[in-house]
């Protein structure tokens, strides 16, 4: 999937130093020079970082336009001030750009608007980028109805409230430091939890957000595991002074997973879900329900009740998460986790492994002279 992303580039400078002494014309600190680092914000740092994560992603610049700069000068870790240099490109010279291009190779455009002129037309930049049936993403610093028509957009709740989205009638995504992120999308709501994280530098938290989530619709992920990967993003940039770049690491997780009915843990068991865990960050077990196990393996199975299978299988390290599914197979289960990895025991081809048509299969040797049946049969 191609990614466009049109709005306002800022450069972002940081002069860093260190002070031993107050100035004696104001009480201020003389700061000693010790470097300079330039990186792209606002629409320039939300491309960077879908860049950054593999994204299929264009940055359409006008000619006509000009970079603000904003200087933070960071002595000994913390800041002392921030000089602006803004500079306005022509809203009507961007608009005639956008009006002679074709939109139709992109899934998705984003629209970054910091109010420095780029989208001062997005009413008619929106329109025509609809012809094109692409998806259109706003990240806004106008009033709601500058971008009417446009599939979703991201306000802070400060935003929301002054720029009028309390009557906004499409998809919204609404966001608050330190806060959950709350959305709805496709009429289904979202409330997602945001943990509490040392903030170092709030500084392009929004650009990553945002860039996080486009990076999970690129990936196809549901909107839930979308809107989670992008307080991931913003969690990882306030943790660093400066503008920070995402890299897949900082988001995902290999998740691994395996199914079953667990209804007497024993040896071989313990291996695969060893070994399965090893194989990624997080082992996601699916379990069968009662009346799962009941259709699979006859009226007089399960031995050992749901819960009480969930229960030993979430005392064992190896395991993340166990998922009781009441469907024979855990077909359903895989599409809405969407693992990395599916694993399952040798007795298995991959080809009759449930969803090796959705993800990759890697089979695990069996523990020979360990089964659940045989174990029963020996007990009777």
């Amino acid at each position: 999937m191609k990614v466009l992303v049109i709005g306002d580039v800022i450069i972002d400078k940081y002069i860093y130093g260190t002070s031993e002494r107050l100035s004696p014309e104001a009480p201020v600190p003389i700061v000693k020079h010790l470097r300079e680092v330039e990186t792209l914000g606002g629409a320039g740092l939300v491309y960077e970082n879908l860049k950054s994560l593999g994204v299929d992603v264009t940055l359409m610049e006008s000619d006509h336009g000009y970079r603000s700069v904003k200087t933070r000068v960071i002595c000994d870790g913390h800041y002392v001030t921030r000089i602006d240099d803004d500079k306005r490109a022509s809203g009507n010279a961007v608009l005639a750009d956008v009006l002679s291009n074709d939109f139709s190779q992109y899934e998705y455009v984003i629209l970054s608007d910091y109010d420095k002129g780029v989208l001062d037309e997005s009413l008619e930049i929106i329109e025509h980028i609809n012809k094109f049936n692409c998806k259109i993403i706003v990240d806004p610093k106008e009033y709601a109805n500058q971008y009417k028509d446009a599939w979703l957009v991201k306000p802070n709740y400060k935003e929301f409230d002054e720029f009028g989205f309390t009557y906004w009638q499409s998809n919204i995504i609404t966001t608050k430091a330190g806060d959950n992120v709350v959305a709805t999308i496709d009429n289904i709501n979202y409330n997602i939890p945001v943990e509490p994280v040392e903030v170092s530098d709030v500084t392009g938290a929004g650009d990553c957000f945002l860039a996080a989530f486009v990076y999970g619709l690129t990936k196809q992920y549901n909107y839930k595991r979308c809107l989670e990967l992008a307080v991931k993003g913003s969690r990882e940039a306030v943790k660093h002074v400066g503008t920070h770049t995402l890299t897949v690491s900082d988001l995902e997780e290999r998740i691994v997973f395996t199914n079953g009915c667990f209804d007497i843990l024993h040896k071989g068991h313990l291996t695969l879900l060893k070994e399965a865990r090893a194989l990624g960050d997080r082992l996601v077990v699916g379990l069968n329900s009662d009346s799962s196990v009941k259709r699979l393996k006859g009226a007089a199975r399960p031995i050992n009740s749901e819960d009480t299978r969930q229960a030993q299988l979430e005392l064992i390290p190896y395991v993340d998460e166990v998922i009781i599914f009441n469907d024979d197979t855990p077909y359903n289960l895989i599409k809405e986790i969407n693992p990395d990895l599916i694993v399952k025991g040798g007795d298995y081809t991959v080809e009759e492994v449930v969803g090796h048509d959705l993800v990759a299969v890697h089979l695990i040797p069996t523990v020979q002279g360990y089964s659940t049946t045989d174990i029963i049969k020996a007990s009777e």
